[in-house]
């Protein structure tokens, strides 16, 4: 006789593989979502406070050094969804197919 689904949901969610899967995929998550939350929050104080500062120039350009950091904001932002990506492709992907392959689906 097979399996009911809400048997098959538990066993799923019993299973070590399906565990670090989730767990896993949750502290890179939060990692990532909390250094973005602090790097954002930092230059919006940064801007509260250091308004003259942001406002200078670079040496040797016209470009404002407000400009130039939040370039690099968005600069790491683009590398950590990366970091995220690449972490999702190869070690996620590889669980979720072999949890996949185990439940037969």
């Amino acid at each position: 006789m097979p399996q009911s689904r809400s048997e098959q949901v538990r066993e799923i969610l019993a299973n070590p593989a399906f565990r670090e899967l989730a767990s896993g995929r949750a502290k890179l998550r939060w990692a990532l979502s909390i250094a973005t939350l602090i790097m954002f929050f930092g230059f919006i104080a940064l801007i509260s406070t250091a308004r003259d500062a942001l406002a200078a120039t670079v040496a040797g350009s016209a470009m404002p050094l407000g400009l130039v950091l939040a370039l690099a904001m968005i600069f790491i932002v683009v590398t950590l969804t990366g970091i995220y990506v690449q972490r999702s492709n190869s070690r996620f992907d590889e669980l979720t197919h072999a949890l996949k392959r185990e439940f037969g689906q």
